[in-house]
């Protein structure tokens, strides 16, 4: 074998070692991804994007196994996104016929493939064509679907990512705790690699790249993405699933004056009584759960009566009993900064030093 065939190769066998450490670091410490459905299944299909690689490297080349290893990335990125949804919304309605619709797609090429090109298998010097788009149609158009899937499935992530990070302070008041960090960085290099790599299957298929063992790398830039993509989902994170239902919020009728009052005298006896400013970690569904109200309604009524956010809507009252305690007591500010969230790292935000000073 030559030194451009054995490159993926071994990195598929370096990938598989490094998916072995995920599994076993997983195994010994849950991240937040783990609770949620999707990810098992994307992470132990993982290695069938690399079974063909996997295969060669003890000593055996299979025609088969090269072209239908592709058939996992559906099933790896329906796991991916099922589990994000799961993450970001506490109700999803995750859209799951693109990878319907692309498994079955590949199933009929890799049939097709066989029935067409079956005796040239086994002469491809990559077990894959290089050139004559309209003869090897099937190869080709058996990767670019694949290719286009991850590309839109990655972009679709990114926007999930972005409305739930948006929309953070109107169901949470301590955003930085439940951010999502790395996953959106990670989709990011999903939406570069896929677009290299429908460019790459273009230029081979077209023989503007005469690059005999594309499909090895091919492969193995797929598992490399997709094993990026479960390392940033098996983290540590502690979502928030948004509690909105945005189908049902948009189609009811606009909030009244008189009814927005109601439900804010509610949530404002709540917040009283439950001295719900107090709690470092508070969440929207939590406190509406306490005070017999519905989410939807808590925040449809603070834009409509006091055009503001959960979070604000609770910083108003920790920043009051924060000045409370310090007027009535020797605690440094730092201290009271860092014990309800004011600030970073015991440094005061500007909204709280605007309170303070506002209120003297």
């Amino acid at each position: 074998m030559t030194t451009q065939h054995m490159i993926p190769l071994w990195t598929a066998g370096v990938l598989t070692v490094l998916w072995l450490c995920l599994l076993f670091k997983i195994s010994r410490t849950e991240g937040a991804a783990t609770g949620f459905p999707g990810f098992w299944p994307a992470l132990l299909s993982w290695p069938f994007l690399l079974v063909s690689e996997l295969w060669q490297l003890v000593g055996t080349a299979s025609s088969w196994l090269a072209a239908a290893a592709v058939m996992a990335l559906p099933v790896v990125l329906a796991g991916v996104y099922r589990n994000l949804l799961a993450m970001v919304w506490r109700k999803p309605k995750p859209l799951l016929w693109p990878f319907y619709g692309a498994t079955i797609l590949l199933a009929v090429l890799v049939v097709i493939q066989g029935w067409l090109y079956g005796g040239d298998w086994q002469q491809w010097p990559g077990l894959a064509p290089v050139g004559d788009p309209l003869s090897y149609w099937a190869v080709y158009l058996s990767y670019l679907i694949p290719a286009f899937l991850f590309l839109y499935i990655s972009i679709v992530m990114i926007e999930q990512l972005q409305q739930y990070h948006h929309e953070l302070p109107l169901q949470v008041v301590d955003t930085e705790m439940y951010h999502i960090k790395g996953v959106s960085g990670a989709c990011g290099f999903a939406v570069g690699m896929a677009f290299c790599l429908v460019i790459l299957v273009a230029a081979v298929a077209f023989g503007l790249l005469p690059f005999y063992h594309w499909l090895s790398w091919f492969h193995s830039a797929l598992a490399l993405t997709t094993l990026v993509v479960l390392v940033q989902l098996s983290r540590a994170h502690k979502p928030s699933p948004s509690p909105f239902d945005h189908d049902a919020m948009s189609a009811a009728p606009k909030m009244s004056h008189s009814t927005a009052q109601a439900v804010l005298k509610r949530a404002e006896s709540a917040v009283i009584s439950q001295k719900a400013y107090k709690e470092i970690g508070l969440t929207l569904a939590t406190f509406a759960d306490r005070a017999d109200l519905s989410a939807s309604e808590i925040c449809l009524a603070l834009l409509a009566g006091k055009k503001m956010h959960f979070r604000g809507f609770i910083y108003q009252y920790r920043m009051k009993y924060a000045k409370q305690v310090l007027m009535s007591s020797d605690t440094k500010l730092d201290s009271v900064t860092k014990r309800l969230k004011l600030g970073v790292n015991g440094t005061a935000s500007r909204s709280f030093l605007k309170y303070l000073e506002s209120r003297r």
